[in-house]
């Protein structure tokens, strides 16, 4: 597979770290969502400390495939529920990131 840029990965495992805080503060349209996916308050939080330690676990470089494996098995949790409940409008984008998330489990280390 083609050598993909560390800082693409890098910016992929800050903005799922990102994301994983955001749901931690407390961002209450995250709340209502996972609960109209079903998930309860701990799914949430649980989904949130996966998205942040896959995020940092991918944006260095030692651990990027672990962090992958982290990210795209969170990802593709919550694309599942998002597919159930034909949500598209979250399903789509989800589905990009975890696509991006798998690339680190397959792309060469620069």
């Amino acid at each position: 597979m083609a050598r993909i840029g560390s800082s693409f990965f890098t910016v992929l495992g800050a903005a799922f770290a990102v994301a994983g805080a955001d749901k931690i503060i407390g961002n209450r349209g995250y709340a209502r969502m996972f609960n109209h996916l079903g998930w309860s308050k701990t799914g949430l939080r649980g989904v949130a400390v996966a998205e942040m330690l896959g995020g940092a676990l991918l944006a260095a470089g030692s651990t990027r495939r672990l962090g992958g494996g982290i990210a795209a098995a969170t990802s593709a949790a919550v694309l599942a529920s998002e597919v159930r409940r034909g949500n598209k409008e979250l399903a789509v984008p989800r589905g990009l990131l975890m696509a991006a998330a798998l690339l680190a489990l397959f792309a060469r280390r620069r």
